[in-house]
């Protein structure tokens, strides 16, 4: 067969229905992107409704029925998170629940499946943004240590016994795989500078977002995650499972006064000598609290998480010309409140972070950087080949095709758990025998709620999301 010459009228008919799929395929990503964009408007909405303590109008941007498709994950985890803050702790717990479970799921997809092969290359061709949205490794961890809070609450300790045995697998799985992960970006990007180029581009943000990870060691070791359970353990009186968690935690967490204070008094109920008088030494002298009393457990949740924004830039390609780069960055969101202060009969305590979801999520993003690079990396080397072919069979109609696709499809994936609050605190105290209330105050507002201690109550789980405006409370006696 002879060759079809390049003016006649079919090939010039070929050449347009390329360059015309060309644009509708930038045009259906673009239509996807906007149903994104769509998402980070209805988070900062349900951010807001949050921020002014309006439970209800955050649920609201999130209905149940809109938990399908690529963002069920997402949605799932944001009603299950206001639901908690409501009280609706049930509700919460099946919502976190079927979010594992969805993750699971796809965890467990074959690779050769066509689902995720489809989807497995939209992702390398276009975007993350194209794919389902599956969680961060700190929010996987994240679901089984708040769900664990929603059985406490509900005074199932078997449920929260089976959510920290979770937690515990998962930030192992999680590190394992991740592992992996980091080892095969490391040899795509042998020889690339991926820091630098962040640092040239918007070296303001990215020095934040360095500057705010470095307060957490691993996204692997959740400090929360680990003082929940021995929480967990010690309800059940398993107290040498309990200590070996509080040390676990004081690991991922060395700041917390009230991990150290824990290690103090267990290591003493537990006539561990040697190790009480090492954590002495290490914590300094720390007040011989009440021997008989209620034991009170305060969990507090206040602010609101941060958002994404995308840091895009162009990146010189080993094979010439230049790549188009999106990633995402962290945007903190300040909070007017610093701690809260539980007192009672004169004598208070004041609570200490256990969860900074900044600074996890942050160290999250930085060790997640070199695999979404080399993807980027990937990305732009191929959409230059297809560029380079367009242009040579089309010329500069195909040149200019494919380097606007390749422009308007490298976008960064901005999605994120919004609703997770910014900072988490706990304070516990033994309150002695015949005080019959707590009270709660938030710093510098100096909001305040008092909390009754039912007579006879030997532990008393305390949980309050704080937000601009006020604070809820919620308790349950064992």
């Amino acid at each position: 067969m002879g060759r079809i010459d390049a003016k006649s009228p079919l090939c010039l008919y070929i050449m347009t229905r390329k360059i015309i799929l060309a644009f509708i395929w930038c045009t259906l990503f673009l239509a996807g992107c906007a149903s994104l964009e769509s998402y980070t408007r209805r988070a900062y909405q349900a951010q807001s409704s949050l921020a002014a303590g309006n439970y209800a109008d955050a649920l609201a941007v999130f209905p149940e029925s809109s938990a399908r498709g690529k963002d069920e994950i997402l949605i799932r985890m944001e009603r299950a998170v206001i639901l908690q803050a409501m009280g609706e702790f049930r509700e919460s717990a099946e919502e976190f629940i079927q979010s594992s479970r969805r993750i699971r799921e796809l965890e467990d997809r074959a690779v050769i499946s066509a689902a995720k092969s489809t989807e497995q290359a939209g992702t390398l061709i276009l975007s993350e943004r194209v794919s389902t949205y599956e969680g961060q490794d700190f929010e996987k961890v994240l679901i089984h240590a708040l769900n664990a809070v929603n059985f406490l609450l509900l005074g199932d300790l078997e449920g929260a016994r089976v959510e920290i045995r979770n937690a515990y697998r998962r930030q192992d799985e999680l590190a394992k795989t991740h592992a992996r992960e980091l080892e095969q970006a490391r040899k795509e990007l042998r020889g690339v500078n991926w820091q630098k180029s962040l640092e040239d581009t918007d070296s303001q943000r990215f020095d934040a977002l360095k500057r705010t990870s470095q307060t957490v060691q691993s996204v692997y070791q959740n400090a929360f995650a680990y003082y929940i359970s021995a929480l967990v353990y010690e309800l059940n009186r398993e107290q040498d499972a309990a200590y070996i968690d509080l040390k676990k935690a004081i690991a991922a967490a060395p700041q917390s006064r009230s991990i150290q204070k824990d290690l103090v008094r267990l290591s003493r109920a537990l006539n561990f000598r040697d190790d009480s008088r090492l954590w002495e030494e290490r914590f300094g002298n720390i007040e011989e609290p009440f021997l008989e009393g209620t034991d009170v457990f305060v969990i507090v949740a206040f602010g609101v998480a941060p958002v994404k924004e995308a840091l895009s830039f162009p990146f010189p390609l080993r094979s010439g010309g230049l790549a188009f780069v999106s990633l995402p960055v962290y945007r903190f969101i300040p909070t007017p409140i610093q701690a809260v202060r539980v007192s009672y009969d004169g004598r208070s305590v004041e609570t200490s972070v256990l969860n900074d979801t900044d600074a996890i999520a942050a160290r999250n993003l930085m060790d997640k950087f070199p695999i979404l690079f080399a993807k980027q990396v990937v990305r732009s080397y191929l959409k230059a080949q297809a560029t380079r072919g367009l242009s040579r069979e089309y010329g500069p109609l195909g040149a200019f095709a494919g380097t606007l696709a390749s422009a308007v499809t490298e976008q960064a994936d901005l999605r994120t758990w919004s609703s997770l609050p910014k900072e988490i605190h706990v304070a516990r105290l033994i309150v002695p025998h015949g005080v019959g209330s707590i009270e709660l105050d938030s710093a510098p507002y100096g909001s305040s709620q008092s909390i009754e201690i039912p007579q006879g109550t030997k532990h008393l789980i305390v949980w309050s999301r704080m937000t601009d405006w006020g604070m809820t409370i919620h308790t349950q006696a064992y």
